[in-house]
C-alpha cells in the first residue's frame, strides 16, 4: 500500500503523531514517501523491515526511510505505546552538507535500534519538543539534534533480527490482491510453488500473525477505507470477502469489540 504525505490526519512537512492501546492501526505491510522514526515506549511488538524481522518487548527506534515496506503490530497482553516522527526530504534534506550522513541511519531498507530507559527518554523529550515547537527552522534543527544522537548509537543498539523469506512478503502481498475472494493458505502456499506447512509455520514465525489474522486484517482495514467513503455495509462486506454484512459486523466486534459505525465514529 503506497501512500503520500497521509497519515490518519493530513500534514506536510513534518508532523508527530501517538499510539497508545491494545492493537495497532487498520493497517498492513506498507511503504509511503516520508522519512518516519518510531519511537516504542511498550507493548509486545513485532516489526518487520522488507528484509528482517524483530520482535518483544523493551525500547526501540524503527526507522523508515522513503519507499522501504514496514510493519508494527503488537500483541493485545501488553499496552502498546508509540511516539512517531513524520518529515519529508524535501523538509529537511540539503539543509545542512551532514544531511547525507545523518541520513544513513535509516539504512536503505529501514533500522531497529534498542533503547535504554535513559535514552528512551531522552529521545521522547526530543520529539515532544519538536511536536510543540512552531518554527521551522528550529523543528529543522532539532530533527537534526535527534539524528545526530541516533548516528552515534549504531550499530552499537542495532537490534537483532531474523531474515524473513521472501515467500512470506510475496503472500502479503498475494493477500493484499485477493483479499475480496475466498482465501486459504493451501491455495496462497500452491501459488507461491511452497508447502502449506512451511508458508503456515514460517509466516507466523516472522509475522506474529496466522494467515487468517492477515487476511482478516487486511479486509478489515479495506472496509474501513470503503465505509469512510460512503459504501453501504452490503456493499462493502460482498467487496472484502465477507458472506454478508452481518459477517462484516461480527468481525469487527470480535476484533474492536464495536460495530463498524462505531468504530468509524470513535477512531
Amino acid at each position: 500500500m503506497q501512500e503520500k504525505y497521509i497519515f490518519e490526519t493530513k500534514w506536510s512537512d513534518i508532523h508527530v503523531r501517538h499510539r497508545e492501546g491494545y492493537y495497532t492501526s487498520i493497517t498492513d505491510y506498507h511503504k509511503h514517501d516520508f522519512y518516519e522514526i518510531n519511537l516504542i515506549l511498550s507493548g509486545n511488538v513485532k516489526i518487520l523491515l522488507s528484509d528482517r524481522s524483530v520482535d518483544g518487548s523493551g525500547n526501540k527506534l524503527v526507522l523508515s526511510p522513503p519507499n522501504t515496506l514496514h510493519y508494527i503490530t503488537c500483541t493485545p497482553d501488553i499496552l502498546y505505546s508509540r511516539i512517531y516522527l513524520l518529515f519529508t526530504e524535501e523538509f529537511i534534506a540539503n539543509y545542512l552538507s551532514e544531511w547525507r550522513q545523518l541520513s544513513s541511519v535509516f539504512g536503505d531498507q529501514g533500522e531497529i535500534i534498542d533503547l535504554t530507559t535513559e535514552q528512551t527518554s531522552f529521545f521522547k523529550e526530543l520529539i515532544l519538543e519538536i511536536e510543540k515547537e512552531i518554527n521551522p527552522f528550529r523543528q529543522k534543527l532539532l530533527t537534526y539534534y535527534m539524528l545526530s544522537h541516533i548516528f552515534e548509537l549504531q550499530p552499537l543498539n542495532s537490534a537483532r533480527s531474523d531474515k524473513i523469506p521472501h515467500y512470506i512478503f510475496e503472500a502479503i502481498s498475494y493477500i493484499e490482491s485477493h483479499y475480496g475472494e475466498k482465501l486459504l493458505a493451501a491455495d496462497i502456499a500452491k501459488s507461491l510453488h511452497i508447502g502449506r506447512t512451511t508458508l503456515m509455520t514460517e509466516f507466523k514465525k516472522h509475522t506474529g500473525n496466522t494467515i487468517g489474522e492477515c487476511i482478516s486484517e487486511c479486509r478489515l482495514k479495506n472496509a474501513e477505507m470503503k465505509l469512510r467513503s460512503g459504501n453501504t455495509l452490503e456493499t462493502t462486506a460482498i467487496e472484502c470477502g465477507f458472506s454478508d454484512s452481518s459477517g462484516l459486523i461480527h468481525a469487527f466486534k470480535r476484533r474492536y469489540g464495536m460495530t463498524p459505525k462505531q468504530y468509524i465514529n470513535t477512531v
